[in-house]
């Protein structure tokens, strides 16, 4: 629904002091302008422009360049596209809506509306280019006066890395992302976000007491608080995949649990989707393969066909698939669908080839086929050590030198870490 619209909308209205009734005037009743603001429905046909028009006819208030959209319209648009998930249409609309806040002289706005942008960018999994908007808006004079506005944009910077596979980065930059926070006034949700980016940078990195350390001091009684189900839904998210990397699979089957208790498609679909698909990756990389694992891959499919996504989700789907079929005993099939999604990875993340890579060779050493099984390995460790996973480099390293004696390397015990 259109929460991203509604909570814009609300804000404008409320600044230009109007009622719900003004603004509607005699196209849109009050209750349907209160159905909007909640996000309880998306704009009709026309809606948008109508309602940026009137808001921005309000005396008092810039008024566009001849034949230019006005701020409003291009932020209500960027808004729009966000809650369809067309980020690529987000995006364009926030630069374009930033380059009207400058030309009004609203550098707040501008950097807002950057941010938004950059956090575009992410979501389409173009992190490197992330990461460089990211750094700009950090160094921006407004990010250094004791706002919130540098530690959300080293937060952003924190997940891009990762994202990137440059791990180190990352887990650099939700340090001080941690640091900043604790020196200006973030609200619940921003500290969840820091947390999360801080426990995932150092969990990936192979930091997984550290983590947890900061999951049970910090994040968990923060969660445990919060009103905002999305936010502690995530939050627990990230507690579940910090105790799965560390081996404690009962740990992490339970908050993951908690998790989806309050994560739901009818709330967030696309979120909804990209839990169920960390969640059954991360139980089959630690050799869990029942029927709770198999239900959450089906969903984590089910919810990719209908929210569409990224090459990286699709091939993270297949590379969960290849693993189920590996862990039931079928090395023939998993070999087939993990070495497709090899021949692809350049879409995924140094450390996602890695973990590719891992599983591709475990299911080659199954099959007999030692010499290959430890080309792969030692290909798995290398991408690990690129992106700055060095213990979960040392363990490929290690199977790899297992498989080129012919000793068996096992499955199910944590093979992801």
């Amino acid at each position: 629904m259109g929460e991203m619209f509604g909570k814009r909308l609300q804000f404008v209205r409320t600044d230009r002091c109007l009622t719900q009734s003004e603004l509607g005037g005699s196209t849109f009743r009050a209750r349907e302008i209160s159905q909007l603001e909640k996000g309880r429905r998306e704009p009709p046909r026309g809606a948008v422009r109508i309602l940026a028009e009137r808001l921005t006819a309000v005396p008092g208030y810039p008024r566009p360049q001849s034949g230019a959209d006005s701020r409003t319209f291009l932020e209500f648009s960027a808004a729009q596209a966000w809650d369809e998930r067309n980020y690529r249409a987000a995006r364009r609309f926030a630069q374009l809506a930033a380059d009207a806040a400058l030309a009004e002289g609203d550098p707040m706005g501008w950097w807002e509306l950057t941010f938004l942008a950059a956090v575009c960018l992410h979501r389409l999994h173009q992190y490197a280019a992330c990461v460089e908007e990211a750094q700009l808006l950090a160094r921006h004079p407004l990010a250094a006066e004791g706002q919130p506005l540098r530690p959300q944009a080293e937060t952003l910077l924190a997940t891009a890395c990762q994202g990137a596979g440059r791990l180190p980065e990352a887990v650099d930059h939700a340090r001080r992302a941690l640091e900043l926070g604790w020196s200006v006034r973030l609200d619940a949700g921003q500290h969840i976000e820091v947390y999360q980016a801080l426990i995932g940078a150092l969990s990936e990195s192979g930091l997984q007491d550290e983590a947890w350390g900061y999951c049970r001091t910090l994040l968990i009684p923060l969660l445990e608080a919060s009103t905002d189900r999305q936010a502690a839904g995530k939050g627990f998210w990230a507690v579940g995949d910090v105790a799965f990397r560390r081996g404690d699979a009962a740990a992490g089957v339970r908050y993951h649990g908690r998790a989806a208790s309050l994560l739901t498609p009818a709330a967030d679909l696309e979120v909804w989707a990209a839990f169920t698909r960390g969640s059954a990756a991360l139980r089959l990389a630690e050799g869990l393969h029942d029927a709770a694992t198999r239900e959450c891959l089906m969903h984590a499919e089910t919810a990719l066909s209908v929210v569409g996504g990224t090459e990286e989700e699709k091939l993270s789907n297949l590379h969960s698939r290849g693993r189920w079929l590996q862990l039931t005993g079928n090395h023939v099939g998993a070999v087939q669908v993990l070495t497709d999604v090899y021949e692809h990875r350049e879409a995924l993340s140094p450390q996602g080839a890695g973990e590719v890579a891992l599983h591709l060779g475990l299911s080659l050493a199954a099959l007999g086929s030692d010499r290959e099984a430890a080309e792969f390995l030692d290909q798995s460790a290398a991408a690990f050590s690129a992106a700055g996973a060095l213990e979960r480099a040392g363990h490929a390293g290690r199977l790899a030198a297992k498989a080129r004696t012919g000793l068996p390397l096992g499955l199910t015990g944590g093979t992801g870490t």
